[in-house]
């Protein structure tokens, strides 16, 4: 074979190294600790000189074998893999940010961030500041050198919000800050933050990377630079994945551009027939000419991603209703798994947060996320219409 790049759907399988013996599959290594020849072996490996495994809280090679294919898909230099998103979010932003210094946060993000910034870390001395997700890269380029790391999502959790990656680079480049990106909704398929510019990628991989609702994983991707710091911390903060959880991940990511492909697909299908209803009053799709960033999201996505969001005309009894009558669609939290799930998020996901923050990222009582899986779209777009059909 040449030496020609491969493509996504071929590094979701093999990666980037070209197995010529062995197992096909890469094995489950179900060890904690690891044996040496001798004490100058276990200190060579506890310095990093040799690569090898110590304690599978530092390492475990099974975790190892997905960290390299992430590698290979995001086109970062380092991946490491911990027990869930919230690990990966906290390893990330305490093993870069100091006591005394600023993050900024673009203002929509998903309800366990915003508690994990506002109940632990600003009480741990770091700064949070939020800002209008329009306004991160202005925000950043107007405040010198501020901020020490700059983090955002998009698409937003859960009113799908874009943010243009590549201005928001440049500007946290140019002012010195660090940029940590959630790119949960968007996976590797959709969008790839780190050729862009972007200094640290994160995942939910319990969502689309793992896709099929039996894992909880986090990735995060970055330089090897910046991923030494946050590797030290998620050893200290022991936030570890399990080795068969990260077989199973593996084993997920094999099939992420396919069903990624169909994710796309019939997100698309069900949002430009329910934008056509008049009894939902706005469809939040970054896929739909409608859409505010929709110029935005053509530039930096490479599909428009499974997820979607709708704003009813009702209120959160007549919302409820609405969802508790679905079949196709589950009532369940959680997303990019094979099969669609509804929730309300005032409900669920940003529980708890207060009416004006909720106000600020767009969320009402009567938004609905929708993930949607890989069934078939009519009997999906069939399922939602019965659901509307209940609040008439």
């Amino acid at each position: 074979m040449s030496d020609r790049k491969r493509k996504p759907a071929t590094l979701c399988v093999q990666g980037e190294n070209s197995q010529t013996s062995g197992p096909a599959v890469a094995p489950i290594v179900q060890a904690s600790t690891f044996v040496f020849e001798n004490q100058q072996q276990m200190l060579d490996s506890v310095q990093g000189k040799t690569g090898k495994d110590v304690y599978t809280r530092w390492s475990n090679p099974t975790t190892k074998n997905v960290e390299e294919k992430l590698n290979a898909l995001e086109g970062t230099e380092d991946t490491h893999v911990v027990a869930s998103g919230m690990a990966a979010i906290a390893s990330a932003i305490m093993g870069l940010v100091k006591n005394g210094e600023r993050v900024l946060s673009s203002d929509s993000i998903y309800g366990g961030t915003f508690n994990l910034f506002n109940k632990i870390l600003s009480q741990i001395c770091m700064e949070i500041d939020y800002v209008d997700t329009d306004a991160v890269a202005d925000t950043l380029e107007d405040s010198g050198s501020k901020y020490k790391l700059c983090f955002f999502e998009t698409p937003t959790n859960p009113t799908l919000k874009i943010i243009d990656i590549k201005k928001v680079a440049d500007a946290a480049q140019s002012t010195g800050t660090i940029s940590l990106i959630d790119s949960t909704f968007g996976s590797p398929i959709n969008q790839r933050p780190y050729t862009l510019g972007i200094d640290l990628v994160m995942h939910s991989a319990t969502k689309y990377l793992g896709g099929h609702s039996d894992i909880i994983a986090g990735t995060i991707s970055g330089s090897k630079e910046l991923m030494s710091e946050v590797r030290s911390a998620a050893k200290l903060l022991g936030g570890t994945m399990d080795p068969f959880a990260s077989f199973l991940l593996d084993r997920g990511i094999k099939t992420l551009e396919v069903r990624v492909a169909k994710h796309n697909s019939n997100a698309s299908y069900l949002a430009e027939n329910l934008s056509r209803d008049s009894r939902v009053r706005e469809v939040h799709y970054p896929g739909l000419p409608s859409h505010p960033q929709h110029d935005i999201a053509k530039k930096q996505m490479y599909g428009f991603g499974g997820m979607m969001a709708v704003t009813l005309d009702t209120d959160l009894a007549g919302t409820s209703r609405f969802v508790d009558s679905l079949k196709i669609f589950l009532n369940a939290v959680s997303l990019g798994g094979v099969e669609s799930l509804a929730s309300i998020p005032a409900l669920t996901t940003h529980y708890g947060i207060d009416e004006k923050s909720l106000n600020e990222m767009g969320i009402s009582s009567s938004t609905v996320r929708l993930s949607v899986g890989i069934e078939d779209q009519e009997d999906l777009l069939d399922d939602l219409m019965a659901g509307l059909d209940v609040l008439s």
